[in-house]
């Protein structure tokens, strides 16, 4: 009797050391593979890359300006269109034909062009029409142009500008009152790193930790592992924490990227706070739902198959290349539910806008996700060994 009670206590004082041999192992193994890193980073740094060459396409359309007149009216209105975030100026000059080739070749996407008169009509606050020319290839940057220009003048006949032309003299006064819902703006393209921070844990989740766990089939050695004198508990927990601490991992180095560089840095450390629990909570969804997936399909390729396209997946229907409220209605009603809009909401709050707004309901959404997902692969990995 007594010396059943010590093999009992022993085993259970010894459980948490093999759990960690585990997390080292499952760690150390996808350090030491490229094709798992290569893996786990890869669609994330593709879609960074679309969106960057995309931001750059739409951000500023590039424009030629043709100046006819250079009296202070009309110079004051090319320092506004240079000076526009809706315009980029790459060309500029009074010949009207080289500009009209720029459009033809596809070199600029208009040509604004201001008349040789205008100075004269502003001045006698007659009508002053100017002209842009558009090449209405795509109508998103045809759309832009044309909301784009009449703002431009609006803003020049305000008088509220830098320009060289006193209010007084305007024929036309115009005053812009504009409230702001946020406290700062925010870029296209810093705004999409952060569901690009999301698509990165949620990949690094399910790969790592579906591979971490297909691994043990795929080489055999969960024969030895269920022959060691370990439990089946200790077995579990350590395949999870090793899933969920490779993806944190992950996380940290691009945090700590995003905090210096200034681009993902919340403002005040109670939204660091909030943030780190979002990570925490998004890396333990993911790497629950990489375990089930892993102890499911047994085999390196099913693991990557289902994981990457079932990350990218969830990326595109959480609002991953636009915002998901401007989405059609059917695709938002999709997107609330799905864990990572969630996230993604969470996360651009806390480090965009110091907010703490939804933050009750998406940290609910993801904790009741990460229990599910761990509930999943508990489940899933118990089930495949007794299999």
């Amino acid at each position: 009797m007594t010396k059943r009670t010590t093999k009992k206590t022993i085993t259970s004082t010894f459980s948490f050391i093999p759990m960690l041999a585990i997390v080292r192992k499952d760690i150390g193994i996808w350090l030491r593979q490229p094709t798992s890193i290569a893996a786990t980073v890869l669609p994330a740094i593709a879609f960074m890359i679309i969106l960057y060459f995309g931001a750059q396409a739409v951000g500023r359309n590039p424009v030629a300006i043709v100046v006819q007149d250079n009296g202070p009216a009309a110079q004051g209105l090319v320092k506004i269109l240079s000076q526009s975030d809706a315009f980029k100026v790459i060309m500029m000059g009074t010949t009207q034909e080289k500009a009209e080739e720029a459009l033809k070749h596809l070199k600029v996407a208009a040509v604004i062009t201001i008349p040789s008169n205008f100075d004269t009509a502003y001045n006698n606050h007659k009508p002053d029409p100017v002209s842009i020319h558009i090449n209405n290839l795509n109508l998103d940057f045809t759309n832009d142009l044309r909301r784009s220009l009449p703002a431009a003048i609006t803003e020049f006949y305000s008088g509220n500008s830098s320009n060289m032309i006193a209010t007084t003299t305007n024929p036309i006064h115009i005053h812009v009152k504009e409230t702001d819902l946020r406290t700062q703006d925010v870029d296209i393209l810093r705004f999409e790193l952060v569901p690009i921070l999301v698509l990165l844990l949620t990949t690094a989740g399910i790969v790592n930790a579906g591979l971490a766990t297909a691994r043990e089939w795929e080489d055999s050695t969960i024969k030895e592992l269920l022959l060691a004198p370990i439990s089946r508990t200790t077995l579990i927990v350590g395949k999870l924490l090793s899933g969920w601490l490779t993806t944190l991992l992950i996380a940290a180095v691009v945090l700590v990227i995003g905090a210096a560089s200034g681009y993902l840095r919340p403002e005040a450390p109670i939204y660091w706070i909030s943030t780190l629990v979002i990570v925490l909570l998004i890396a333990l969804a993911s790497a629950g739902l990489g375990v089930a997936i892993g102890a499911s399909a047994r085999r390196f390729q099913r693991v990557t198959s289902i994981g990457i396209p079932l990350s990218i997946d969830l990326f595109f229907l959480s609002g991953g290349i636009t915002v998901a409220a401007f989405l059609p209605l059917w695709l938002q009603t999709i997107a609330h539910f799905v864990p990572t809009f969630y996230g993604t909401h969470a996360l651009q709050m806390a480090i965009f806008y110091s907010s703490t707004e939804g933050l009750a309901l998406d940290l609910s959404v993801l904790g009741a996700t990460a229990i599910i997902a761990l509930t999943l692969g508990i489940l899933s990995l118990r089930r495949s060994m007794f299999a």
